[in-house]
């Protein structure tokens, strides 16, 4: 599984793309056996002042699927969006959930 964080660095600093791909790294381990790759990226919102992360996460096979959240800073989105991940997913798969 590849995971590509797209200039996040340039922008919210390298500590924030390290803890982007720590946190969607996490949130696709238990969907590895099925997914190919994800592209995250982080970018501010244009009203008030919160930050969106979207990630879209390609499979081995079938169509690719985007989750986006805002956030009041750049690791609220992350988190929020690494906690959709799982269920989106599992909506997409047939990945069962640990017991």
């Amino acid at each position: 599984m590849k995971i590509h964080v797209a200039d996040i660095a340039r922008t919210f600093g390298r500590q924030t793309r390290a803890y982007a791909e720590y946190r969607i790294f996490s949130s696709l381990a238990r969907f590895s056996g099925v997914v190919r790759k994800a592209a995250v990226s982080l970018t501010p919102a244009d009203e008030g002042h919160t930050v969106v992360c979207s990630v879209v996460v390609g499979f081995e096979t079938g169509m690719p699927v985007r989750v986006t959240a805002r956030g009041r800073h750049a690791y609220d989105a992350i988190n929020r969006v690494a906690h959709r991940l799982g269920p989106a997913l599992r909506r997409h798969t047939r990945v069962a959930l640990p017991s």
